[in-house]
């Protein structure tokens, strides 16, 4: 079985801390256990039932409690929003036996959670590698997403290239993990513009605690489909992209992809890689706008 964090201490500080972050939301909330083959999804629903259902995908690095912290009370007025705990991510989700690289299939999964919560066609939004999952589903499942909002990645041309970019932003504070170092390496990501981590501590003492553990060769079952671009373009009406303003430049080869291809995308100001942390109000008003189908309203 897949080991998800570090230590049991280290499982049982990110839990508290996942907890006081739910409390935090500023809305009501269920948590629910979702049976998949590939283990147990963990889920929090907020929103009324009769809503719009909206599955909402987090990070490779962090979990549902601190990736909509700033975006449910708001979002869950519009949909009946799912946030999903990622199978090897450092939330409340379970892998099973079957989460490994020989047999998990990502798309497979999330129409299990899907099936598991009775859904039938639903909108998907996601941040960063859920970004990139919000985009896999929608281009290459079985055709149940209306609409796909995916801020700060999306579609994956050179997976190892993007990798090591992120990690060499966070350098050289990532090699002496203290929790000075690492509040730095956290702070490098988003714009100082945005003011994410005076405003909101503890969004940031929330990130280091899961940088410290997590185990994040447990995401490694998840297999990345690279993009293709043909087959992406007969979903181009469904799929709307943010990127943060901070540090585009380096961004350039998403940027080519999405012109290349005809996307739709938004450059919000004095944001970065946390966009919806950074600017949570403007990024609310683009995915309602966009997955209700009032885009030019905004």
């Amino acid at each position: 079985m897949v080991k998800v964090f570090k230590s049991e201490t280290g499982k049982t500080q990110v839990l508290r801390s996942y907890d006081g972050l739910l409390a935090s939301w500023g809305t009501a909330y269920q948590e629910l256990e979702v049976e998949t083959p590939y283990g147990t999804t963990h889920c929090i629903t907020a929103g009324a039932a009769e809503l719009p259902p909206l599955l909402l995908f987090h990070g490779v690095g962090d979990n549902s409690a601190v990736m909509w912290l700033l975006n449910m009370k708001e979002l869950s007025q519009h949909f009946c929003c799912i946030a999903v705990d990622t199978l090897g991510g450092p939330g409340k989700s379970v892998p099973g036996e079957l989460f490994h690289k020989r047999t998990f299939d990502q798309v497979d999964w999330i129409s299990s959670v899907a099936d598991g919560l009775g859904l039938g066609d639903f909108y998907v939004a996601g941040v960063s590698n859920g970004a990139y999952m919000a985009f896999n589903y929608t281009v290459n499942g079985p055709g149940r997403v209306l609409r796909a909002v995916c801020m700060e990645g999306g579609m994956v041309t050179a997976p190892v290239k993007s990798m090591i970019h992120t990690l060499m932003m966070m350098f050289p504070e990532i090699l002496v993990p203290t929790h000075n170092n690492l509040l730095k390496a956290a702070r490098k990501l988003s714009s100082p513009a945005s003011g994410l981590f005076d405003k909101h501590p503890e969004v940031g003492e929330h990130l280091v605690l899961l940088m410290r553990s997590h185990n994040q060769q447990a995401m490694f079952a998840h297999k990345l489909q690279p993009y293709e671009k043909e087959k992406a373009i007969a979903f181009r009406d469904k799929l709307y992209f943010l990127l943060g303003d901070y540090k585009l430049g380096q961004k350039r080869e998403l940027t080519r992809t999405l012109d290349g291809g005809g996307f739709r995308y938004t450059v919000i100001p004095d944001a970065g890689h946390g966009v919806n942390h950074e600017q949570p109000e403007r990024v609310n008003r683009e995915l309602v706008g966009f997955l209700r189908g009032s885009e030019g309203e905004l």
